[in-house]
C-alpha cells in the first residue's frame, strides 16, 4: 500500500473497476508523453486519470496532490 494520500473513494470496492480502467486508459494515453518515466510525471498521470474518471464514468476523484497539496508540491 502506498503512503500517498488518497481519495476515500479508492477504498470503496464499488468503484475499483472504474478506477482501474481509468488508470489503464491514462497509462495508454500517456505512453509516449515526453515526461513519461521522469520526476513529476505522476502529476500528468493523475490529471489524465481524473479527466477520464469524470468524462467516462462520472466520478469526481481527487488526486493525491488535491488531498494534500503542501506535501506533494513542496519538492516538485
Amino acid at each position: 500500500m502506498s503512503d500517498l494520500p488518497h481519495d476515500p473513494i479508492e477504498d470503496d470496492p464499488a468503484f475499483r473497476a472504474d478506477l482501474d480502467a481509468a488508470a489503464e486508459a491514462a497509462r495508454l494515453e500517456l505512453i509516449d508523453h515526453p515526461m513519461n518515466g521522469q520526476n513529476g510525471f505522476c502529476h500528468v498521470f493523475w490529471a489524465s486519470k481524473k479527466r477520464i474518471l469524470k468524462e467516462r464514468f462520472g466520478i469526481d476523484w481527487r488526486t493525491p496532490v488535491e488531498m494534500d497539496p503542501y506535501r506533494l508540491t513542496m519538492f516538485d
